[in-house]
């Protein structure tokens, strides 16, 4: 019922079904002002046709608006969509993100990286043998300038080498992302701040990398074990998303275009008909 809520008190809301009732009463009384009818009973049928008319029209407006299961945007002439899916069934020619930690850590374990998260399976799928990816992600010359320390100190394992946060390391038609920090204790956290900055720092990585493609990305930050100084819905990641990206004056042109996918338990926490609103009135 909060969706409900949120559109019943939004002003844009009224704004825009109103327009249709708000024409036809205009016409109407246009009309009937240059016509004279014997029964005065006409015309307070016709008002009450077109008050219920109206009520009808409304309702309706508001089902849709209710119901809505994905949106496109237009940011700053750059086309983003958000929907329901499986960043999997994506085709080869279309780049699709998956987050890591900020340490690439690759084995899946159930501890380190769970087999059902979207990074265990990208692993599983693709990476049996995860030695390769590691030695190409620590000899890539472009990830060598994100390294921001070596020889990390992790007790209960995994790799030693730390990046920057957003950081992107493009693995054939998958952009890895590092997304999360990890604690001693190997929890994935972030503060807001770090959160912000690393969603602008992985706007700007994309743009250097997407060559024009589609790229698809699944609502990042939905799986942090801990965000340890706010505490966001989906709705609100994806708000941070699109306000990251629009101040990160990333552009990206026709006919490419950025997909935030949703899990299916994430679409039905998603007021789709508010975030109409990035588009409409921007920051």
């Amino acid at each position: 019922m909060w969706k409900l809520k949120e559109i019943i008190k939004d002003k844009n809301f009224w704004k825009g079904s109103w327009v249709i009732p708000g024409a036809s009463f205009v016409v109407a009384t246009t009309i009937l002002s240059f016509i004279n009818f014997e029964n005065e009973l006409i015309k307070i049928y016709i008002f009450i046709g077109l008050v219920c008319g109206s009520c009808v029209w409304i309702v309706f407006s508001l089902i849709l608006s209710f119901q809505m299961k994905e949106v496109k945007l237009d940011i700053d002439g750059s086309e983003i969509e958000i929907r329901k899916g499986d960043i999997f069934t994506y085709p080869r020619n279309v780049y699709k993100v998956i987050a890591f930690n900020e340490f690439f850590d690759t084995v899946v374990d159930d501890k380190i990286i769970a087999s059902s998260s979207l990074n265990g399976q990208y692993l599983n799928e693709f990476h049996l043998n995860v030695t390769d990816l590691d030695e190409k992600i620590l000899q890539d010359d472009r990830m060598q300038s994100r390294i921001i320390e070596t020889n990390v100190n992790r007790p209960l394992g995994g790799k030693t080498t730390r990046y920057r946060l957003g950081s992107v390391y493009k693995d054939m038609d998958f952009f890895l992302v590092a997304f999360s920090k990890f604690n001693d204790e190997n929890e994935a956290n972030l503060k807001l701040h770090e959160y912000a900055n690393c969603l602008i720092n992985f706007w700007n990585e994309v743009n250097n990398l997407y060559a024009q493609r589609e790229v698809v990305v699944p609502l990042l930050g939905s799986g942090i074990t801990r965000h340890q100084d706010f505490d966001a819905t989906p709705h609100q990641l994806i708000e941070v998303m699109l306000w990251t990206f629009k101040i990160s004056k990333v552009k990206f042109k026709e006919p490419s275009k950025i997909t935030i996918v949703l899990h299916e338990s994430q679409y039905k926490k998603v007021n789709f008909y508010k975030l109409k609103e990035f588009e409409e009135n921007g920051l």
